[in-house]
């Protein structure tokens, strides 16, 4: 009975409308809390991996060696990336949503879905292994097989 009674105690005691706020900090960190950070910026982003046939153009302003623009929800991206480590691909990522660096880039590039994936001056909207990894080897001047 006493259990029963500190439950509702409990309940009452926090109101439901009572919110739990997310954030991630400049050094990529996450903290939650009751209350929103102090000089919080709302930003929202409408995202979606991307669909339709893979489209591989030139780009300047990008990062050197291999770049992948991501989020943490992205099954394409985890694909991707999975693909790179099994390949001996080394690669940077950034998640367009929980940094102000990828999210910038993001837009420079025109990125409207998630992958989008730099190799030098090369730009891939989504992901295909084959067409990734003629754009690889080129980039590394490798032969292509």
């Amino acid at each position: 009975m006493n259990l029963h009674l500190l439950l509702l105690a409990s309940l009452l005691a926090f109101p439901a409308s009572a919110g739990v706020y997310k954030w991630t900090d400049a050094q990529g960190h996450v903290h939650y809390s009751d209350s929103p950070p102090v000089a919080a910026q709302s930003m929202q982003l409408k995202l979606q991996s991307f669909n339709g046939p893979v489209k591989v153009s030139r780009v300047i302003g990008t990062d050197s060696g291999v770049t992948i623009y991501t989020t943490e929800w992205c099954g394409v991206c985890r694909r991707a990336k999975a693909f790179f480590r099994q390949n001996g691909v080394p690669f940077h990522e950034w998640d367009v949503e929980k940094t102000d660096y990828g999210a910038a880039k993001f837009r420079q590039l025109g990125g409207s879905g998630v992958p989008v994936i730099t190799v030098g001056t090369e730009k891939m909207m989504g992901f295909d292994a084959s067409a990734f990894m003629s754009m690889w080897k080129k980039a590394s001047g490798k032969p292509q097989q």
